[in-house]
């Protein structure tokens, strides 16, 4: 909400986890020390009309107990 308020946006990502240590390379991260858990890019906007994103609902994706 911080940076909507200041026109920016944000994306939570973890694809690069698949190349996490070429990751911390470019990014300077020590590997051995340090964990990613996501990547979360920050950019400015192109207008201010927001909409939510189109989602499966969670009870197709969410299991308790069960697959």
């Amino acid at each position: 909400m911080a940076a909507r308020a200041r026109g920016l946006g944000t994306a939570w990502t973890s694809l690069h986890l698949e190349y996490e240590r070429e990751a911390d390379d470019v990014l300077g991260i020590p590997f051995e020390l340090v964990t990613q858990v996501a990547l979360i890019p920050v950019a400015h906007t192109i207008g201010t009309d927001f909409k939510s994103g189109k989602r499966i609902p969670a009870r197709q994706r969410v299991h308790w107990d069960s697959w």
